[in-house]
């Protein structure tokens, strides 16, 4: 298992850590840490799929703004496990070419691929991280779970043969609960 503190030291300078404290002033250091480790989760395995994984505002703006320092993210992306550079562009931009990409949903079975890689790779959600991945929370709300259901389920999910520790999303193989892929937003 990959922990938070092996992410910052393989992909956090001090630097960038001193440009984000600045950043997220109002913020308790523990919570900057939180955001910035899920981050890195996130582009972690963002590199090795074509895909739109859903993850929190919160998520999102430390991500955009590792962006403008533009030197960081591309000494970032070349570290990151592909070693490609993971580019970035909005659904608003890509309105301009298709109209209907803003509200495009989530494909649940990416999805729950994308989260059962997560805690193959990271462990189990913990509570004060689940809430930075929407689609973990609403499969929650949706299906009355609890995040130890949550859990497990996605745990067993994993086909036998991709325990191993990877990052790359995993094919899934063990049926769903019953779900209404409509209900799911990005």
């Amino acid at each position: 298992m990959i922990t938070g503190k092996q992410l910052r030291e393989a992909f956090l300078g001090p630097g960038m850590k001193f440009y984000f404290d600045r950043k997220l002033a109002l913020l308790a250091n523990e919570e900057i840490t939180a955001r910035i480790e899920e981050l890195l989760k996130y582009l972690n395995i963002a590199v090795h799929c074509n895909g739109d994984i859903p993850v929190s505002r919160e998520i999102y703006d430390v991500w955009h703004y590792w962006i403008l320092e533009t030197a960081e993210y591309e000494r970032l992306c070349r570290k990151m496990y592909s070693g490609g550079f993971l580019h970035h562009s909005s659904r608003d931009y890509a309105a301009y070419a298709d109209p209907d990409a803003k509200n495009r949903r989530v494909d649940l079975t990416f999805g729950v691929s994308i989260l059962s890689s997560y805690v193959l790779n990271y462990g189990p959600f913990v509570p004060d991280r689940v809430k930075y991945w929407p689609l973990a929370v609403q499969l929650m709300e949706h299906l009355s779970w609890n995040l130890d259901q949550l859990n497990d389920w996605l745990s067993s999910v994993l086909p036998s043969a991709e325990r191993e520790l990877q990052v790359a999303p995993v094919p899934i193989t063990a049926p769903a609960p019953k779900l209404d892929f409509a209900t799911f937003r990005g």
